[in-house]
């Protein structure tokens, strides 16, 4: 076994594309079970996703056995040698190439396949779950190629030589992670080769057709006003409230590249001015315990947006907008599944009742390194990490990417298990 899924192998070849340069590249998946390897690729890649179907046309009297295969668009390869071996002839390979076209481009209607993204002088990066004999690999290479897209890369986990050289001799390039010449099924190389369904390759598609939305709202807590800042993946998703630091406001430049990496992968952020802040109406008692009044009115209209998975949301604050998502969620104001505090001005004592997971951000030159030791100490439920070279404010080049990297993946994490690894879903009281 090399991979123990599909999205172990799609992780695995998203890092290895990334760091060859094909960024932004259109990837396609061949269904069924190339799509899931596709999505995490086309998510590491900032590309867009679609499918290219590709049907194999079987030998005479031996369907499973394949002389060539066909693309919806009728471009094909065939095996010369073995369809000359198997008795067919150029009228029974022209019968089969039109009724798999026919039945290629059926498939790729139920996957609705019209919303391919335009390949015509964009990279495109073909991709399957594993390779065996090459064909429908080698006729979707070719359609693109026809179709006009520069360069064309088949991407695989696992492959034998022989087949891969024949790749190799279509596609501009070949990316394999395992090639293994005691090849005898794909299935033996993951732990976890359970079939893929129309259906989830339908609803992997639907998550990178949709839209991002970004829209402005006011939210009231008594006489105040709060302005609001909802950005969507366009679709019901996790959400992540930020709060910003004292002088700031929804328009912090770190948490905004944060809030938009977030969206990227699926998860919406939610930004708003803390009373007396940016566009927000003023709290005449100003301070900690207005601004955790605040915190928690957001997070009661956030979970009533129809863009916002209800039962999916987490915190996320940056210096004394940490220590207000900290005291939030310890008088039990708000009850998020994951708290992010980021350079928090606490002390280890306010850690010590915790009970929400949470992930403590703080710069390997800030003065507060001592202190975040300590709380991550005293609590069982924090997890520390300490950016490289990075001071209170994460200035430094570089610095603010690795904050964003762990933000989302850790993030990722938490709000993306099923809800029922948690014994209550998140509330307001």
């Amino acid at each position: 076994m090399m991979f123990r899924d599909r999205d172990d192998a799609g992780r695995q070849l998203a890092e290895v594309l990334k760091a060859r340069g094909f960024a932004g590249a259109v990837v396609l998946g061949i269904p069924r079970g190339g799509v899931p390897v596709a999505a995490h690729i086309a998510r590491a890649l900032g590309g867009s996703l679609g499918v290219v179907v590709a049907r194999k046309v079987g030998a005479p009297g031996n369907p499973e056995l394949a002389v060539g295969a066909v693309t919806a668009d009728g471009v094909a390869w065939v095996n010369e040698p073995l369809a000359r071996d198997t008795g067919a002839d150029r009228a029974y390979l022209d019968r089969e190439i039109a009724a798999q076209a026919r039945e290629a481009q059926r498939r790729e209607d139920v996957f609705d396949g019209h919303r391919r993204p335009a390949v015509r002088g964009h990279p495109v990066i073909i991709v399957d779950d594993g390779i065996a004999t090459g064909a429908t690999a080698l006729a979707a290479a070719r359609s693109m190629r026809a179709a006009g897209a520069k360069p064309v890369v088949l991407a695989v986990p696992v492959g034998p030589p022989d087949t891969l050289r024949k790749l190799r001799s279509e596609a501009d390039e070949v990316v394999c992670l395992h090639e293994e010449s005691d090849f005898w099924a794909i299935g033996q190389f993951y732990g976890d080769f359970r079939p893929v369904e129309d259906a989830e390759v339908r609803r992997i598609l639907d998550e990178f057709a949709a839209e991002p939305v970004t829209r402005d709202a006011r939210v009231s807590r008594g006489r105040v006003e709060l302005a609001v800042r909802l950005m969507s993946p366009g679709r019901p998703a996790p959400a992540v409230v930020f709060v910003h630091g004292l002088g700031s406001s929804k328009d912090s430049p770190r948490n905004v590249v944060i809030a938009s990496a977030l969206v990227d992968h699926g998860i919406a952020a939610v930004l708003f001015d803390l009373s007396g802040h940016g566009e927000s109406s003023s709290d005449p008692r100003e301070g900690i315990d207005a601004y955790v009044d605040d915190l928690a009115a957001v997070a009661e209209w956030t979970l009533a947006q129809p863009e916002v998975d209800g039962e999916r949301l987490a915190i996320a604050g940056s210096s004394l907008g940490a220590v207000v998502a900290l005291q939030a969620a310890r008088q039990g104001r708000v009850n998020p599944l994951a708290l992010v505090l980021r350079a928090p001005p606490a002390e280890p004592a306010d850690f010590v009742d915790l009970r929400t997971p949470s992930l403590l951000l703080v710069g390997a030159y800030d003065s507060l390194v001592s202190v975040a030791r300590a709380a991550a100490a005293k609590c069982t439920a924090v997890e520390l990490r300490i950016i490289p070279g990075a001071s209170h404010l994460f200035e430094e080049p570089g610095t603010l990417e690795l904050a964003t990297e762990a933000t989302v993946s850790w993030l990722s994490a938490k709000l993306k298990a099923a809800p029922e690894s948690r014994a209550a879903a998140p509330s307001l009281r």
